[in-house]
């Protein structure tokens, strides 16, 4: 079988955030990985060779042989901004899977990935993983750890795996392997593979709604087209706005993730004709807007997936951006 073409050379960093988080366990902060990644930025977009430095420099950095494993072991949809949320409210994980492989540059995809049905058995294989050279099991680590838990989360219940191959020798911690994975494992093998019970495509996901599912389809579809005649720096921060759409975000997070300062930052927008705080407000409005006119989610569930932890401040916060509280902005759009 000839491979497809490899992923575009883009990626907008999803999934470093649980990578980060654990790196700060271990007393290791965002910004000292940035610079020993050489990077000017850990948001935004990014490069296969710019991830790939992100992910040797915490190899380094951490000195943990389970560091990739427990980073994945946080993944959580939210760490995926749009695009996981995109993933858990799809109608079943058939549509979940689909989507998700179309794009799985957005996963952070560093290999050629392929997908094939044989019988009753679904196979994920990654192609020539030599390229990677010693970074090979770092990064097959983190990469299957976090798909193993993301699509967890997506399911409500245990992916199921059958089998997994490995294209290099056994790990002295191949245990852990064994309890996150549960299912049969093959190292030195020719492949890179990974096998499941192809019954799961037709599960539904507990968190499916069809038309929020569409609406993060949407962003992510814009988002990967960089089609908007936005400059660089705006979509940058779009994008990280929208990967951190359900949680609360700085302007100071904002330009760490960058890579700037935040008085750069600032300059910088203001050269744009804009501040960070108009276009959080901009980006959240018009999801808001999204999620009220096309989907029955309650008020409350927007607020949480506009980043606010509280639906006071979300009303608040929608009525200064739209001159309506979100149940009347809702009321009129439906009518």
């Amino acid at each position: 079988m000839v491979p497809p073409p490899a992923p575009r050379d883009f990626s907008v960093g999803h999934g470093l955030r649980a990578l980060i988080e654990e790196l700060e366990a271990l007393g290791i902060d965002a910004e000292r990985l940035r610079r020993a990644a050489g990077l000017r930025s850990l948001g935004g977009t990014l490069t296969r060779t710019q991830l790939l430095a992100v992910l040797r420099a915490a190899r380094e950095l951490g000195q943990d042989p389970l560091l990739a494993i427990r980073a994945g072991k946080r993944q959580r949809v939210h760490h995926f901004g749009v695009y996981g949320f995109a993933l858990a409210t799809s109608p079943t994980f058939g549509d979940a899977f689909a989507f998700g492989h179309k794009h799985v540059q957005l996963a952070g995809a560093v290999l050629r990935i392929t997908f094939r049905q044989e019988g009753e058995q679904g196979l994920v294989q990654s192609w020539n993983p030599n390229s990677l050279g010693d970074l090979l099991p770092f990064v097959s680590e983190f990469w299957r750890a976090s798909m193993v838990t993301l699509k967890g989360e997506i399911l409500g219940d245990r992916f199921p795996s059958t089998l997994m191959r490995f294209a290099y020798p056994r790990p002295v911690h191949w245990r852990a392997y064994a309890e996150l994975f549960q299912c049969p494992l093959e190292f030195e093998s020719e492949t890179m593979e990974w096998h499941f019970n192809a019954a799961v495509f037709a599960r539904p996901c507990p968190n499916a709604s069809s038309l929020t599912a569409d609406i993060c389809r949407d962003f992510c579809e814009k988002l990967i087209a960089g089609d908007d005649g936005e400059s660089p720096l705006l979509r940058e921060l779009r994008s990280y706005i929208i990967g951190n759409s359900g949680r609360r975000c700085t302007a100071d997070e904002a330009a760490a993730a960058l890579g700037l300062s935040r008085r750069t930052l600032f300059r910088r927008l203001t050269d744009e004709g804009i501040t960070f705080q108009e276009l959080l407000n901009q980006t959240r409005a018009s999801l808001a807007c999204e999620y009220l006119e096309n989907t029955q989610l309650t008020v409350s569930e927007i607020a949480e997936r506009c980043g606010f932890g509280d639906e006071a401040n979300f009303r608040k916060a929608f009525t200064s951006w739209r001159g309506a509280t979100p149940s009347a902005w809702r009321k009129v759009a439906c009518e």
